[in-house]
């Protein structure tokens, strides 16, 4: 176990110098990662908590939602809601988002049996009390994710773009999955000059179609037939849908910000206890589907961040690659893994892995590293700080040497 940034100094006591050998071989480890044939990566909410507006709104936590949806209809009503499904009123600690909605669709489940059967149902007014609660709350939750604008900071999503835009384009391009609805590493890709295939055509209208995902993009010249892959090109996946994604009344999924509608619905798996069930569906279960191939592949490395293993739908995968693929490499990097007092012994050396905080599937990973699994990597640290501990990759092609000079022009001039 090693933990990435710095360790925060008491008063009046010196740092004590970490010990010898831990950032040699966390190098080693993320430089194997980033010269693996394949490379998988896995960003969770985290992830995006590292972007940054200047005076907000900035990415949300489930607490945040809580509020958002609590403060938009009004918290007497809000209370009522939640008293009517959960029975109580949650106290502060108590507060969570997924449960709520999970409890409401089921409530939605029943009443809606019992008013397709009973001819004197009398709970019709609660039943359209439900739905209008629950869609009231997709639409705050849709409007919290969508934070991401023009001015937006995001220095450690294009930190870590930048790194593994200078693996050989010989290599497979690496795949990027993520559980965020936001536009962090769209905005980022685009500040960065990166191609993203995010299985969305070229067109004016851009529709989402899987097979998109087997396209590439090469440079021809005009007077010859060779092509050579560009470089910085990489696959996204978006797990869990997206903010700018909506589905028409005729179920094709297209690219758009309009504001969503019956004719144009917007495409993402709500936090609610149904997104299993949810992720068969498409475009969800092509993208799933891809990351259970990729996962298979031999000599893959797959680096996780910001994901804290509480998606089940997405955890068994990754856990039955651990099993199935030996030659499979995990560098798994979650500030939670230490509690965050034990960071400021100085006197510790060495900080234990408390097991029992863990999750069920983080535990299990755990105890492999614990028995000797030299496949895996568990560092204790932000997303922020897994990008700025990844190793540049030496050497650049005249290409990205001409774009570094670009880049350099272009801040002098802002400046």
């Amino acid at each position: 176990m090693a933990a990435l940034g710095k360790r925060a100094r008491r008063p009046g006591r010196p740092q004590k110098k970490p010990k010898a050998g831990c950032k040699d071989q966390v190098e080693e480890a993320l430089l194997a990662a980033l010269h693996s044939t394949n490379v998988v990566v896995l960003l969770g909410s985290g992830a995006s908590f590292s972007a940054r507006n200047d005076g907000g709104p900035n990415a949300p936590g489930m607490w945040h939602l809580w509020e958002a949806v609590k403060n938009g209809c009004g918290e007497a009503v809000f209370n009522d809601i939640a008293k009517s499904v959960i029975g109580h009123v949650p106290t502060d600690g108590e507060e969570n988002i997924e449960a709520l909605l999970s409890l409401c669709k089921m409530s939605i489940e029943l009443l809606e049996v019992r008013a397709e059967k009973d001819a004197a149902f009398l709970d019709r007014d609660r039943l359209e009390q439900l739905k209008d609660f629950v869609a009231f709350a997709e639409r705050e939750i849709l409007a919290k994710v969508g934070f991401v604008r023009n001015d937006t900071e995001l220095p450690a999503h294009i930190g870590f773009l930048r790194k593994f835009a200078r693996r050989s384009p010989e290599k497979p391009r690496v795949k990027l999955f993520t559980t965020n609805y936001d536009l962090c590493i769209e905005t980022a890709g685009v500040r960065l000059g990166v191609v993203l295939i995010d299985g969305f055509s070229h067109s004016a209208e851009q529709r989402f179609n899987r097979d998109h995902f087997d396209h590439d993009i090469v440079r021809r010249a005009a007077s010859g037939t060779k092509a050579d892959y560009l470089d910085g090109v990489f696959h996204l996946y978006k797990l869990h849908g997206s903010v700018d994604w909506r589905r028409r009344s005729d179920e094709i999924v297209i690219r758009s910000v309009e504001d969503p509608g019956e004719d144009r619905k917007p495409v993402l798996i709500y936090p609610r206890s149904s997104k299993y069930q949810e992720a068969f569906e498409s475009p969800y279960l092509d993208m799933f589907a891809a990351m259970q191939a990729a996962l298979r592949d031999p000599d893959t490395t797959l680096i996780v961040s910001g994901f804290g293993f509480a998606d089940d739908h997405i955890s068994a995968p990754i856990w039955s690659a651990i099993e199935t693929n030996p030659s499979l490499r995990l560098v798994l990097c979650d500030c939670g893994f230490v509690e965050h007092q034990k960071l400021f012994d100085e006197d510790a050396q060495e900080i234990d892995l408390d097991l029992a905080r863990q999750r069920p599937y983080q535990s299990k990973i755990a105890r492999l590293v614990q028995q000797g699994d030299t496949r895996i990597t568990m560092l204790n640290g932000r997303f922020e700080d897994l990008a700025d501990a990844l190793p540049m990759i030496s050497g650049k092609t005249d290409r990205q040497l001409l774009h570094d000079r670009l880049e350099k022009l272009r801040e002098g001039d802002d400046a």
